[in-house]
């Protein structure tokens, strides 16, 4: 068996819709390159995957709390019943969103870094060594 690692233009074809995927890649390659990928995308991109972390947090807070009751419990089993695969669902849901967010952050960081350290300023200093300033 062999594992895929799908790149980060990969999975937004694999989770978005066509349109949506194209937009999110525009918007990343806007101008040609990777230059808007900077330290406020980034901070965006954190802020999100910290949204999505406390959401699938309280998702899955919400699921134990009904799983607790449930068993102290056993009126309107049914209902419960229903109310549990949704919560579940849901918890599960946004778990995924919070990983997926995550993978992307590090992706970018990747990006970023990548971008960093290939961007050499050009002030006529020598490859050997010497003093760069």
């Amino acid at each position: 068996m062999s594992i895929y690692n799908e790149t980060i233009w990969e999975r937004f074809f694999n989770r978005l819709p066509e349109t949506a995927a194209n937009e999110a890649i525009r918007v990343l390659k806007q101008g040609g390159s990777f230059k808007d990928v900077d330290f406020f995308t980034m901070k965006e991109a954190e802020a999100q995957v910290g949204h999505y972390r406390e959401r699938a947090k309280a998702a899955i807070g919400a699921y134990k709390r009904w799983k607790s009751a449930r068993a102290v419990t056993s009126l309107f089993g049914v209902f419960r019943d229903r109310e549990g695969a949704h919560l579940r669902a849901h918890a599960r849901a946004m778990t995924g969103l919070f990983l997926d967010s995550r993978r992307d952050f590090a992706d970018l960081s990747a990006l970023l870094m990548e971008l960093v350290s290939n961007d050499r300023p050009d002030h006529g200093a020598s490859v050997q060594g010497g003093r760069h300033e």
